[in-house]
């Protein structure tokens, strides 16, 4: 497994040593951009300074070395935090398009962090369709922008709970996901995840893959998704003396795996029709060796590990 990690500034994470980060194992961070249409930032209330915050950490983060992800944390209202007034979906992708700028080509696209705090959907005082309506709109907004579909974080009781389990587009399909699943209570970093339980996909990427667990009473597949979130609020993790992180995993793909994320990456290699067979043999192994070959930041192994993900991002369809 891949080790990474997400944070935001409220995390409190003053000082962030990148480079010990990522000489540890920590080959990728996302890092929260928006909250709604306003910046990550902390001040400080004496003299109302910005003390850190997304726009110092994302260049520090490609200096170390670093895979980028930026997130949008979409907001909703919430009724028991009082009569919250929060910008339209739209507003808040064109916020998160204005603060994040220009990616990189070894970036990953922007994650749309799909979740709703409080006691979840009936708190917002929104139906699930209102909502799916919402995250669709922010997901355009972002998709028309950058070109390529934005990354989804959300996890299966979001999807079958909150949002009752609705179909979505083909188009946003496309979309990897980034899923969170605990598989550990808050404290020290739990930097080994290889034995981790996989986490349940939402129904709509489950594709053909196995379905070998039931969650909610439903079917679910475990194999669909880029990245897993497995451990929250982690204190002590190499690089951040202060604060807490949340841990992640990816889980690299590479000759002789097959299912739903062979399928994605044969798709933007070019491969078409009965060459999209989910089975990640001589062709596609050959495929990602020519494209790394193209880059120098990335081994030619034919691994898809996260700096080859975030470039097969932007080779659309």
């Amino acid at each position: 497994m891949a080790l990474g990690i997400d944070t935001a500034s409220v995390a409190g994470n003053k000082v962030i040593d990148w480079t010990k980060a990522k000489a540890n194992g920590i080959g990728y961070a996302i890092h929260r951009a928006a909250y709604g249409t306003s910046e990550d930032t902390v001040y400080n209330k004496k003299t109302g300074a910005v003390v850190m915050g997304f726009a110092k950490e994302w260049p520090a983060m490609k200096k170390a070395g670093v895979v980028r992800g930026a997130y949008l944390f979409l907001r909703f209202p919430c009724k028991s935090r009082g009569k919250l007034v929060v910008p339209t979906p739209t507003a808040q992708a064109e916020a998160i398009c204005k603060i994040v700028g220009v990616l990189d080509p070894c970036d990953f696209p922007i994650f749309l962090d799909v979740e709703f705090p409080g006691e979840g959907q009936p708190d917002t005082g929104m139906t699930p369709a209102q909502l799916l309506k919402g995250v669709l709109e922010a997901w355009q907004v972002l998709k028309d922008h950058y070109g390529v579909a934005p990354i989804i974080y959300t996890s299966a009781r979001v999807w079958l709970d909150d949002l009752k389990n609705p179909a979505v587009p083909a188009a946003v399909k496309e979309s990897l996901l980034w899923l969170a699943r605990y598989a550990f209570a808050e404290g020290q970093a739990i930097l080994q995840a290889d034995a981790v339980a996989n986490p349940p996909v939402p129904p709509p990427w489950a594709g053909t893959d196995p379905t070998p667990i039931r969650y909610r009473g439903m079917p679910y597949s475990v194999s669909n998704w880029l990245c897993h979130q497995y451990m929250g609020n982690a204190t002590g993790c190499p690089g951040f003396p202060t604060g807490n992180v949340d841990m992640n995993r990816i889980r690299p793909l590479a000759k002789g795996d097959s299912g739903e994320r062979v399928k994605w990456v044969q798709r933007r290699l070019g491969f078409k029709g009965k060459n999209v067979d989910g089975k990640f043999g001589p062709m596609t192994d050959k495929a990602v060796r020519v494209l790394q070959e193209t880059k120098n930041d990335v081994v030619a192994d034919g691994i898809v590990g996260p700096r080859t993900f975030a470039y097969l991002c932007w080779m659309n369809p």
